[in-house]
């Protein structure tokens, strides 16, 4: 008996609509950890495109209260 598994990723119905806040980066050159360049607009809870397994708000510089 075959199971179906659900895709382990599924594209936001932003990015299928293709909402270009969604789906593409602000004017300018954008990199991640000085090498890696971002190509689409990154969510807080989308995997890090540096490699690492981390989610890309975890690798965000904090932000202090004042």
């Amino acid at each position: 008996m075959a199971l179906d598994v659900a895709p382990t990723r599924e594209i936001t119905r932003k990015r299928r609509k293709g909402y270009p806040s969604e789906s593409r980066v602000k004017r300018g050159r954008r990199l991640v950890h000085g090498d890696k360049e971002l190509v689409e607009k990154l969510g807080r809870n989308d995997p890090c495109p540096c490699g690492s397994a981390r989610r890309f708000k975890e690798l965000l510089p904090r932000r202090r209260a004042v």
